[in-house]
């Protein structure tokens, strides 16, 4: 298992924050990692995130009676979320989604970021991270060294 997996979301940026809610399509092969890292523009990454739950959802659907199992204050995020993307930025409407309900690990107040675009998630080293370095590498980077 890795640390840390990495998905590019600045578009998505603002709502995830506000909301605490990550997605994308499903199914991915995706290794599990322990935290989640979302990179902004230009691959600055900004916190750390644990997972309180995963779901895996289809937003065409009524949405309502897939989360009646969550508290309300996650069913109030979840649907908040979902709403601020279908205006902001949208789903496929025919694809299935995974949805993260994150809650912040870490704050990265020294901003660490790629050295290059990185369009694809990606793997880093929880210490990598913690550094203090402002550009750090990815796993497989690091472990060519």
């Amino acid at each position: 298992m890795h640390d840390i997996i990495s998905f590019p979301a600045a578009p998505t940026q603002s709502i995830i924050e506000r909301y605490l809610v990550h997605a994308h399509p499903y199914p991915r092969s995706y290794q599990p990692a322990k935290l989640i890292a979302l990179r902004r523009e230009h691959g600055v990454m900004n916190r750390l995130y644990r997972t309180e739950r995963e779901l895996i959802l289809h937003p065409g659907e009524l949405i309502a009676p897939q989360v009646q199992r969550l508290s309300l204050e996650q069913q109030r995020r979840l649907l908040g979320y979902i709403e601020a993307r279908r205006i902001s930025f949208g789903f496929e409407e025919a694809e299935t989604y995974k949805f993260y309900l994150l809650e912040v690990a870490y704050e990265l107040r020294h901003l660490p970021r790629t050295s290059q675009p990185i369009r694809s998630h990606t793997y880093y080293q929880l210490e990598e991270l913690l550094s203090g370095k402002p550009l750090v590498l990815h796993a497989t980077a690091r472990s060519r060294k």
